[in-house]
């Protein structure tokens, strides 16, 4: 008969390898390591535009080695929930997304993005879920996280496609309604309508 000790042992040295490859969960993108981005430059600018009320904030929101309080308010400001006109905090990493899209086209900072949908608030969220099948209960909406938005001067399809491979966040295009959909959570995309 073999000793408690040596009989463990064996068990140990048998099932590791076994174990080690089969039952170890995946790792999900939130664990993994951030993405190398490419720098941005010293000076973003970005020219916002909500489609229904015409309001527009054309800002230098990044200079001096900082994000300008001032400009990200105006941000604020335009990409209110516009059912309750409640402002919310923007992240200004969803600006340099947008930023580093339409560099990623070639097109200027000058170029006009037209919003349809940045902050909402949990109500108008909650209406939109019970309404529309492509809303997000934990939408990144909620948190100032993510915008909808078109650039007239390029279609739908190659923005969304773009977004996808810049590894910034979540992005999406919803050809039901002709927008796409950015937002600083984990990298991932989703089915769209």
């Amino acid at each position: 008969m073999i000793p408690t000790s040596r009989r463990l042992l064996l068990s140990a040295l048998i099932l590791a390898p076994l174990t080690a490859c089969s039952t170890r969960p995946p790792v999900s993108e939130e664990e993994g390591p951030p993405p190398d981005l490419p720098p941005l430059p010293d000076v973003r600018r970005i020219v916002l535009t909500h489609v229904k009320s015409g309001e527009t904030a054309d800002v230098i929101y990044f200079h001096n080695n900082g994000y300008d309080p001032r400009a990200m308010q105006k941000i604020e400001l335009l990409l209110r929930d516009r059912r309750t006109g409640q402002v919310g905090r923007i992240d200004p990493l969803l600006m340099d997304f947008m930023f580093d899209l339409l560099q990623r086209t070639g097109l200027p900072p000058t170029t006009v993005v037209q919003v349809t949908d940045g902050f909402r608030s949990p109500g108008t969220n909650a209406d939109l879920v019970r309404d529309n099948p492509n809303a997000a209960r934990e939408s990144y909406h909620l948190q100032g996280r993510a915008m909808d938005f078109k650039v007239p001067l390029l279609p739908g399809p190659a923005l969304g496609e773009i977004a996808k491979t810049m590894q910034r966040g979540g992005a999406a295009y919803y050809p039901s309604t002709g927008h796409t959909h950015i937002d600083t959570g984990p990298n991932r995309t989703w089915k769209t309508r």
